[in-house]
């Protein structure tokens, strides 16, 4: 039989024996029962030695499962599995029924072949419905890779939903399926991986497995080859995941992640005396890399220290978090890194033997190298071995620092990450190259790499001309550079015109506000400029906009605006921030300029279209932000000066970073003509080729698209209310609706940012009350087809569909949402931690959701008692989860106390709720037995009471 009609469990049993030839053991689990037992064997045989001949108890077993899992949510679960860098291994300790203590091993770290590798299929686990899960693989018995197949030629992601429907309606009812730290999915031909994690999953973060080229395993067999071999999927597990503490969410790597990180340990191992560099394209991930090469050069290699070296201008408030995020404490119980100017604490950790891992700037190590104070501490570096990560290497690394660093650091081996490589077409003034300061590129993942796997977006540029007259054509820029700047960009009537057209178009091009802008300018003056324009056409505020900038003491044209209120940019900034005080409440100005970059930095970032007067919708900046900024939310670049090499990709992949469907590709509105610019910038770091999969299609493209897509969805519903008698035709018919107006959605997302875009274009065959009406009918289609609303349809042909309802509706505001705004909170000052508590009280007061009301007055009891008293390094996720477990437990002795009954049977009984899904009726029963002066319709009223208490209690304290 041909592959094209492979079947699922043809596919399924071709996996199964694949895996087997790579050394994994079939076993069969078919249900949840036989799983528990199956592990429970394996923690036996593994602590044989520690159990002295006799294996757990059915409590000692329940105990060291509560000890794993219990209410943890997946991240405390996954970071128990995994151990610590120290002992990376997952183990737990107990108290016996005689009550000793008693240490439990389950996952080794270190050595794969030191864990038992299995694979069972379909496990059946009976619920809300019947889930079959189709591959599960075993490591030492705990399910850790579901795998969900569908046949080839059907749309892969529907296994993607089909996980979400699992994984809400299974994991809380069998907790062991909660230590599953991975999926994957696959067609046979189409393959992706992805993280567990609690909360919501997004499809958008699916990856694939390649070979270190960059060239796809997307065939199965290929892919279980390559990735679920037991070595390669146990360093995976064990060495290629990254916590974020700050979001509390495990992230899986990517393969060229990985790739790059091992040709660092192998180049730091087998060629000590050779630098290297890392090119991966801006977006891609690099500073996860990066963190991790620093982390496991330090682990495995013969370095005395490891120094991760960023450049202070790319230090914001959210990229320190980032940093303290993902990497460990200092043995101390610091952060890891040092936001102070104080040079003497990085000579201090220099000089520790405790920390191998630093993390500083580069203008913090030049000055402590410049300083004759420190000298006599420094000297024994100039032959000690010294690994350093440098990350935005194109640019902190060529200056006069650099030759500090490396006169007194002789022994030092670099290792740099760069999204843009200084090549000889882009060179600086000091005529070196990457390469030149690096030795070797140990790995490559470009642009087009990225774009192509969904990684990065592509981009969306649109040249509007805005300047006309004798002798010039529309966009000649060359004659027009032979103009005064003055007299031509600078004008006035420009600058309006510019402003208009962004005040017109802004929210359509980004999409009724959902997303923001950057508006990029060539000088302070012109900024201000332009902040006063859209003071003057827009002074109700439909758009949110102000700017940001450095200045300098003395500059040049200050004689020039003698008389004016900004005589000086600083001044000019000042009045800004002033405007800016007055609308957003807060308390900056150019004397404490870090707390208004981190003010403005944190609102581009958290952007939110359901708090629109806390955001900025337009940020004009000059040089600001263009690097190093990365922010999902922001999704327009207006460009109003020239960009060439590294400098435009680098400021175009601001708005490249991947979010949901509602965002395609990053949007340029360029008011000067780049596009040689643009097309020579795309060769150089493409490898060499065209824009074709740089740039998103053109306009007229996509308008043909659109036009081809309505002629079919009238094909097959000639008019909106035919679309409801096909419901009685069947399910062929809807999918067949399904499909069409998708497409419809999918190309109208594209099209509706483009400058050109008219609805009068497709008048009369379709209007934009044409487009309302199907949406809503695709809507109620979704909601009557889907049993569950996750886009699973049980038994029916739209199994085989993914509706991407994301296309028409918006996320809501739940607890889900609510809590990770509360582990957001910037608790770096208190009018920052005040202002974010604020907003977050007032959309739980303003929110919907049932479950949210049920929570809301303990989620305000922790804003206004336990937010404030954390400090700014404090892990808001943590202290959370002690608020939680700390209110559970006075509710459970204040309920204990009330009726009379010991507090333990509250807690047992809680245990098993969790465990099981259900409280032990018999147990609680024979329990109230021991109470005294309870008869029998006591002790069975009471028991009701007792199993909504339990109910109750676990979902008010229970967030995941």
């Amino acid at each position: 039989m041909g592959n094209d009609y492979q079947s699922e469990s043809q596919l399924e049993e071709s996996l199964l024996r694949r895996l087997q030839s790579v050394g994994y053991r079939q076993v069969a689990i078919p249900d949840e029962a036989t799983l528990y037992a199956h592990f429970r064997e394996i923690l036996n045989q593994r602590n044989a030695a520690r159990l002295k001949g006799t294996p757990l108890s059915d409590k000692e077993f329940q105990r060291a499962l509560n000890q794993m899992i219990g209410s943890r949510s997946f991240f405390e679960i996954a970071q128990i599995l995994r151990g610590n860098d120290t002992q990376p291994t997952g183990k737990v300790t107990i108290q016996r029924d005689d009550n000793s203590p008693l240490y439990l091993e389950f996952f080794d770290g270190r050595k794969w072949s030191a864990n038992v590798w299995e694979v069972t299929h379909q496990l059946t686990v009976e619920g809300v419905h019947e889930n079959r899960y189709d591959v599960i693989i075993l490591v030492n018995g705990l399910p850790l890779v579901q795998i969900e197949l569908k046949r080839r030629g059907v749309d892969f992601t529907q296994a993607f939903n089909q996980i979400i429907r699992y994984k809400q309606e299974t994991q809380r009812q069998v907790p062991i399926l909660r230590l599953v730290q991975m999926y994957i999915i696959s067609n046979g031909n189409e393959t992706r991986y992805f993280a567990n994690g609690d909360g919501s999953l997004n499809s958008k973060f699916m990856f694939y497995w390649t070979d270190v080229q960059n060239n796809w395993y997307n065939d199965l067999d290929a892919f279980a080859l390559a990735f679920l071999e037991p070595r390669r999927l146990h360093s995976i597990i064990a060495r290629y995941t990254i916590f974020d503490s700050s979001n509390q969410k495990m992230l899986v790597m990517r393969p060229y992640q990985v790739y790059a990180t091992e040709a660092i340990i192998r180049q730091a191992n087998q060629h000590p005396d050779e630098n290297g560099f890392i090119w991966h394209t801006t977006g891609s991930g690099k500073t996860i890399t990066s963190f991790k090469a620093a982390r496991l050069l330090s682990q495995t290699t013969d370095a005395e220290k490891v120094i991760f070296l960023i450049d202070r201008a790319d230090l914001d408030a959210q990229t320190a978090k980032n940093f303290d995020s993902y990497l460990p404490t200092t043995t101390g119980g610091g952060p890891a890194l040092d936001r102070t100017d104080n040079t003497a604490t990085l000579v201090k950790q220099l000089q520790s033997l405790d920390n191998p891992l630093i993390v500083t700037t580069i203008q913090k190590l030049s000055n402590a190298v410049k300083n004759d104070r420190f000298k006599s501490v420094l000297t024994p570096y100039h032959d000690k071995k010294v690994a350093f990560i440098e990350d935005e290497c194109h640019r902190s690394q060529f200056g006069k620092m650099r030759k500090d660093v490396n006169h007194w650091f002789q022994n030092a081996q670099h290792f740099g990450f760069t999204g843009t490589p200084i090549f000889k077409e882009n060179v600086g003034a000091d005529g070196r190259t990457t390469k030149d300061l690096y030795d070797n590129e140990l790995h490559q993942y470009l642009i087009r790499d990225a774009i192509r796997d969904g990684n990065v977006l592509g981009f969306a540029v649109q040249y509007i001309s805005t300047i006309k007259g004798k002798g010039i054509e529309t966009g000649d820029d060359e004659k027009v550079n032979a103009i005064n700047t003055r007299e031509v960009y600078e004008n006035p009537k420009r600058l309006e015109l510019i402003a208009e057209h962004i005040l017109l178009n802004h929210d359509r091009t980004s999409k009724n506000r959902l997303y923001n802008a950057i508006l990029t300018v060539p000088n302070t003056r012109m900024a201000l400029a332009y902040y006063d324009m859209f003071k003057k056409l827009d002074p109700k505020h439909r758009l949110n906009v102000t700017t940001i900038y450095t200045w300098t003491a003395n500059e040049d044209d200050n004689e020039e605006h003698q008389g004016t209120d900004d005589v000086t940019s600083r001044l000019g900034l000042d009045r800004v921030i002033n405007d800016y005080n007055a609308y957003y409440h807060t308390d900056f100005s150019t004397e404490d300029f870090k707390k208004y970059f981190a003010d403005v930095s944190k609102r581009m970032k958290e952007h939110d279209s359901r708090t629109p007067d806390q955001n900025i919708d337009v940020l004009i900046v000059v040089n600001m932000f263009l690097t190093g900024f990365d922010s999902p939310k922001l999704s327009t670049l207006y460009v109003d000066r020239y960009l060439k090499w590294h400098t435009l990709l680098q400021a175009f992949s601001r708005t490249n970073r991947v979010e949901t469907d509602s965002k395609p590709f990053g949007n340029i509105i360029a008011y000067r003509n780049l596009k040689q610019d643009t097309d020579d910038a795309i060769k150089l770091f493409s490898g060499g080729t065209g824009a074709a999969n740089f740039l998103a299609p053109s306009y007229d493209e996509l308008k043909g698209d659109f036009t081809d897509a309505i002629h079919k969805l009238r094909q097959v519903v000639p008019t909106v209310q035919s679309v409801d008698d096909l419901y009685n035709v069947g399910d062929d018919a809807v999918k067949e609706f399904v499909l069409s107006f998708r497409d419809v959605l999918r190309i109208f997302n594209k099209l509706r940012v483009y400058d050109d875009f008219d609805w009068s274009q497709f008048a009369p065959a379709f209007t934009p009350q044409d487009m309302e009406n199907y949406r809503g009918r695709y809507f109620t289609a979704y909601e009557r087809l889907t049993s569950d609303g996750s886009g699973k349809v049980v038994g029916s042909v739209l199994d085989d569909i993914d509706f991407e309802i994301n296309l028409v509706r918006q996320d809501k505001i739940d607890v889900q949402y609510i809590v990770n705004l509360i582990k957001s909170i910037d608790l770096e000052s208190k009018e920052n931690r005040d202002s974010d508590s604020q907003r977050i009280r007032r959309m739980i007061d303003n929110a919907d959701s049932p479950e949210l009301k049920a929570k809301s007055e303990l989620l305000k009891e922790f804003l206004d008692k336990v937010i404030p008293q954390l400090k700014p390094n404090s892990d808001i996720g943590n202290a959370l989860t002690q608020f939680l477990e700390e209110s559970q437990r006075k509710a459970i002795q204040s309920f204990a106390r009330e009726k009379k009954i010991p507090q333990d049977l509250i807690t047992e009984q809680m245990a098993d709720y969790q465990f099981y899904g259900r409280a032990d009726d018999a147990d609680i029963m024979n329990r109230l037995g021991e109470v005294p002066d309870l008869g029998f319709l006591q002790r069975r009223d009471l028991k009701k009471v007792i199993i909504d208490f339990v109910s109750d209690a676990i979902n008010n304290y229970t967030f995941n």
